[in-house]
């Protein structure tokens, strides 16, 4: 499919003009074309025509061997000619796009994040040098995540434009801050950033193979799958450098320490990272070798301390400067606690004992902005803040805070003004959110491996919807799909008695369904389509839709070599409009889209499929024989075109070699189709509107919207869901019946 990169091998992304693949194919093409000329010119020449007849009949297998070659070169042609004579220039005006995209989709995060405190935390960092091979240089020695005025040390941007090379570590404990560090960081440098400057961009590092790809196809791979740009236009942006990669997550790459399958704990009750940890020293090796020109190219990278502590030094990441997150101290945590509890007398005793005892336990459990900001929240409204004394250790705090998040979010929500009707429209109880949410977070613990957005051997973080669908049984989900597929066919038989010949059409029909569902059964990977309408406003956006509908035309005038005239110019009129309007909204995208709007753009783009088919074949039947089997046939074609029965004919033949084109333009809209389908199959363990339920989470601290998926805010959240389920069975129904 156009821009589902799957697990692709390096330098084989589809979009790459005269790749590898694209050279095969023409030579394919050709030799073909070749060999029909050949073959037709013995026939001719065996039936002993007169030379005139000769030449006439030769004419025919080669105009269309010509005709084909034509036709695959022109995406090369009109990529040549629409290419920009300053490659840096063109890389540099696409750079400013990405950085709007980026900037709209990550402050609508750092809102999320950090909306629900009136207050916000300023974290400080300190420089370590100890363990670190060749550090980069820098002229401070700690910092601040903003100035505050309280002392004359550089803020996270002035301390990051200082390092050389431009490659920064960001480690702390868990909850210490290392992601809002990251985003603030991020959102700043696009703020103040230069034409020429790269632009920020974060990725989460459990969807890295690093079998499969190095950086830069990692790079590439998200602008395409997760940001929706064109490969050629992905490639040209990481080929320039103009994507500083914001790596987030280290620590997620491996499972922790274990021994007999039982996590090994230490004194405070912690899980311990395994110093072994393959995954994340392959992508440090891949991170050192990363280079631009002569120099290191530039990076930010987060890993909880322990994790980068507990790797060999040998493989950390060489050329960077590494800094720490510090603990919130007790004097900042009673000033934070105050100001969002508003002094209110329920909290005076906590506070007082923090103040008594700053080096008490609740202290040093109080101590990470997650944990602060947790327990504000939890005890905003009602509870005894007090309840926090009795926990002495920091793991055993952090349980009791995970099992009071949800029944306080819902009751907050019960409290909370009704909200308009674009969202939820009843309350959920605790119990439910604690159930659904568990049955994702198992999910998440037994996902299986090569999904798009979970790699092999990747730890489970993205619920992206339409990859949801395993949840509920591979094989009842996909038997399902099938069965749908082949009666959305099947409901056309009607129109066959409209036809000549009923017999045989409704024939036709009835093969039609069994291969659709055939080809529905097979789909093991679905992947939406995005279209982006405002492209058809843009230079290239019209060149496209020009280019479609010329081929479209050139395709008709092939059809009239063999058939009427009026057939073939109404034939490229039918395909090449409709089929120019997809290309043209096919290209840079305009703006950024989140899980929800990927569904709807997916169905947007099945209805243009579905729309060039139907139209195709009704024109073609209509002028071919009469006009109401040219309807009915054009009724066919268009629900043929919804359930993808023509992709999974024809577009797997040309994935990746027509780059212009999509290939899959035929495909319907397989993946939203599969998540309905799923919800089918699962409406008694999660809500029938499954995504309203996850925005619903995002704006109660408990999700997160990264991309086109959701993740638990943090990790924490994820693994105490999955340990503390309460329904029987949901472990079997995630592993993937």
């Amino acid at each position: 499919m156009p821009f589902g990169l799957g697990h692709r091998g390096r330098g084989e992304y589809p979009g790459m003009v005269g790749g590898r693949r694209a050279r095969t194919f023409l030579v394919w093409l050709a030799g073909i074309g070749g060999l029909m000329v050949v073959v037709a010119t013995l026939w001719v020449l065996g039936e002993g025509e007169s030379a005139v007849d000769s030449v006439t009949l030769l004419g025919f297998p080669i105009a269309l061997a010509s005709l084909a070659v034509t036709v695959a070169g022109i995406p090369a042609a009109v990529s040549a000619l629409t290419q920009a004579p300053d490659d840096a220039a063109g890389a540099r005006a696409s750079a400013a796009t990405l950085a709007q995209q980026i900037h709209q989709a990550e402050q609508r995060e750092w809102l999320r994040l950090v909306g629900g405190d009136t207050e916000r935390i300023n974290l400080h960092f300190t420089l370590r040098t100890h363990g670190q091979r060749l550090p980069a240089t820098t002229m401070a020695s700690s910092g601040s995540l903003f100035d505050d005025g309280a002392a004359s040390v550089p803020d996270i941007v002035t301390f990051y434009r200082d390092i050389r090379p431009a490659r920064l570590v960001v480690t702390g404990s868990p909850g210490g801050g290392k992601t809002v560090l990251a985003l603030e960081l991020l959102l700043t440098l696009i703020g103040n950033r230069s034409e020429s400057d790269p632009v920020p961009v974060r990725l989460s590092l459990a969807e890295w193979d690093t079998s499969a790809m190095d950086l830069e196809d990692f790079l590439v791979r998200h602008l395409v799958h997760a940001l929706d740009w064109p490969p050629r236009l992905a490639t040209r942006l990481v080929h320039h450098r103009l994507v500083l990669p914001v790596l987030d997550g280290l620590d997620e790459m491996d499972p922790l320490l274990s021994h007999d399958g039982h996590p090994v704990l230490d004194g405070h009750g912690n899980p311990l990272p395994d110093p072994d940890a393959p995954r994340a020293r392959a992508v440090l090796n891949l991170l050192n070798t990363y280079q631009d020109g002569l120099s290191a190219a530039p990076l930010i990278l987060t890993c909880r301390g322990a994790h980068y502590d507990a790797l060999p030094e040998a493989d950390r990441l060489r050329t960077a400067a590494r800094i720490h997150i510090a603990h919130v101290t007790p004097q900042r945590s009673i000033t934070y606690l105050a100001r969002r509890s508003g002094d209110s007398p329920r909290w005076t005793s906590l506070l007082h004992h923090l103040a008594s005892r700053p080096d008490g336990p609740a202290a040093r459990a109080l101590s990470t902005p997650w944990r602060l900001s947790l327990a504000a929240t939890i005890y905003h409204n009602s509870g005894d803040p007090d309840e926090l004394l009795e926990h002495t250790t920091p793991a055993d705090l952090e349980n009791h805070l995970l099992s009071r998040l949800i029944p306080a979010a819902t009751e907050l929500d019960a409290v909370a003004p009704r909200r308009s009707a674009a969202g939820p429209q009843r309350r959920y109880t605790a119990d439910d959110v604690h159930r659904w949410l568990s049955t994702l977070a198992i999910h998440l613990a037994s996902a299986r491996p090569g999904t798009p957005s979970e790699p092999a051997g990747a730890a489970g973080t993205d619920l992206v919807l339409h990859e949801l669908w395993p949840l509920a049984g591979r094989r009842r989900v996909r038997a399902l799909d099938a069965a749908l597929s082949a009666a959305a066919v099947v409901l056309t038989l009607p129109v066959s008695w409209v036809t000549p010949y009923p017999a045989v059409f409704a024939t036709g029909i009835v093969f039609f369904a069994v291969a659709a569902g055939v080809i529905a059964a097979l789909n093991t990977s679905p992947v939406p389509h995005r279209l982006h309408w405002g492209r058809l406003t843009t230079p290239h956006g019209r060149v496209d839709l020009f280019l479609g509908v010329t081929v479209g035309l050139v395709a008709g005038a092939g059809l009239s070599l063999f058939a009427d005239t009026l057939l073939g110019v109404g034939f490229g009129l039918a395909c090449g409009l409709t089929g120019g309007l997809v290309v043209g909204a096919i290209g840079e995208p305009v703006s950024a889209a989140g899980p929800r709007q990927i569904l709807r753009n997916d169905v947007a783009y099945g209805l243009m499929s579905g729309a060039v088919w139907g139209l195709a074949t009704a024109v073609i039947a209509g002028l071919a024989l009469e006009p109401r089997v040219g309807l009915a046939c054009g009724i066919v074609g268009f629900v043929s075109g919804l359930v993808g029965l023509s992709a999974g004919i024809t577009a797997r033949l040309v994935d990746g070699v027509l780059p212009r084109f999509p290939t899959g333009i035929a495909a319907g809209f397989p993946a939203t189709r599969r998540y309905l389908v799923f919800l089918l199959c699962s409406r008694n363990r999660l809500p029938v509107r499954l995504n309203t339920f996850l925005d619903w989470a995002c704006d109660a601290g408990i999700l997160r919207r990264a991309g086109p998926a959701y993740q638990f805010r943090h990790r924490e959240i994820q693994h105490w869901l999955a340990a503390h389920s309460q329904q029987a069975g949901v472990a079997g129904v995630a592993s993937g019946l």
